[in-house]
């Protein structure tokens, strides 16, 4: 005899069963919108992952009963606009703690409502990582540029933990997009901005590709020949007893413009040659497995330039290899790669 096993472990989430949405007569500025759920719910990193857009003044009020979240809006919406709440993983279940991951609510205060969509994806301009949890701003395209930064968007959208943004809930208007990667909708010292130059339209723009840099810091330093060397103690370590015999690496490309290639292992750089025009010829190469990356040296620096807001000046262009490569010794590795 043994003891009964409960059944299959829950690993779904919270299922929504409908949504109710009620105006108080006595408080007609006052929304109440009821999301009814499955299961017993409770909250999850609510203060980091909800907001509603366009941005409101007030505080939406939330309280759980039972299986149901209830929103409070106290504040007075603006006419003719079409709101979005985001609560992608604001919800889990009481018992597992199982994530809600998408789950979105639009209404309109018209009986319009505006269905255009944006997306994109915020990247870091020099490692192209996926930058997550990032606030990414729509402003009329008549705002002035110095107030940007200094009044409330007028939609906004947050990266997931991929880099990705959605605004779902966009009008026929021009306007323009920025991004910031700390907590509030001001930019603060140390924290990575992006732009674009283009005014952003969803009726003909789908998808938007963003690069954070720091404004602040003018060039990213490349390493040394001299630093290069003790940042990989591991193959130094290993070539201590023998005599080293070096690779080369050609890389074929139409790219014909000032460049720097950089060889990196674990995020480090090991190596790097700066072009003023073709061929590009990699030399001397320590035998091992590298990752490779390629700058644009728009302004002949030797460095990777980072971007500027007030000249509206983007980061230097920065692609990575998709794949591993392999550098062996006394070999010529040709390498084509398409720089778009």
């Amino acid at each position: 005899m043994v003891s009964p096993t409960g059944g299959e472990k829950d690993i779904s989430p919270p299922s929504l069963l409908h949504i109710n949405r009620e105006v108080k007569k006595k408080q007609p500025h006052q929304k109440i919108i009821s999301f009814e759920f499955d299961e017993f719910i409770v909250l999850n990193y609510w203060e980091e992952n909800f907001y509603i857009s366009p941005p409101i003044k007030k505080i939406i009020q939330k309280k759980i009963k039972v299986t149901t979240l209830i929103l409070t809006i106290e504040d007075t919406l603006t006419q003719n606009t079409t709101y979005q709440l985001a609560l992608n993983n604001c919800i889990k279940d009481l018992n597992e703690g199982n994530v809600l991951d998408t789950l979105h609510y639009i209404f309109s205060t018209s009986d319009e409502v505006d269905t255009l969509a944006l997306s994109g994806r915020l990247q870091d301009a020099y490692t192209l990582d996926a930058i997550k949890n990032a606030w990414i701003m729509l402003f009329d395209e008549t705002k002035n540029d110095t107030v940007i930064f200094k009044e409330t968007p007028n939609y906004i959208a947050k990266t997931d933990k991929d880099g990705y943004f959605n605004f779902p809930n966009l009008n026929n208007n021009n306007y323009t997009i920025v991004a910031l990667t700390d907590f509030d909708f001001i930019y603060n010292e140390e924290e990575k901005m992006a732009f674009n130059n283009n005014t952003i339209n969803a009726k003909k723009d789908s998808f938007i590709s963003l690069l954070a840099f720091d404004p602040i810091v003018e060039t990213d330093s490349i390493a040394s020949d001299t630093a290069i060397i003790n940042a990989d103690s591991t193959t130094a370590d290993s070539l201590i007893a023998e005599e080293i015999v070096y690779g080369n690496l050609a890389i074929i490309t139409s790219e014909n413009n000032p460049c720097i290639f950089q060889l990196l292992q674990n995020n480090k750089v090991i190596n790097d040659w700066i072009f003023i025009e073709p061929p590009f010829l990699l030399t001397d190469i320590v035998p091992g497995k590298y990752q490779l990356k390629f700058i644009e040296d728009a302004d002949q620096s030797g460095e990777w330039t980072t971007g500027n807001w007030e000249n509206k000046t983007p980061p230097e262009r920065v692609l990575n290899y998709p794949t591993e490569i392999t550098i062996r010794s006394n070999w010529d590795l040709e390498l084509e790669w398409i720089i778009e």
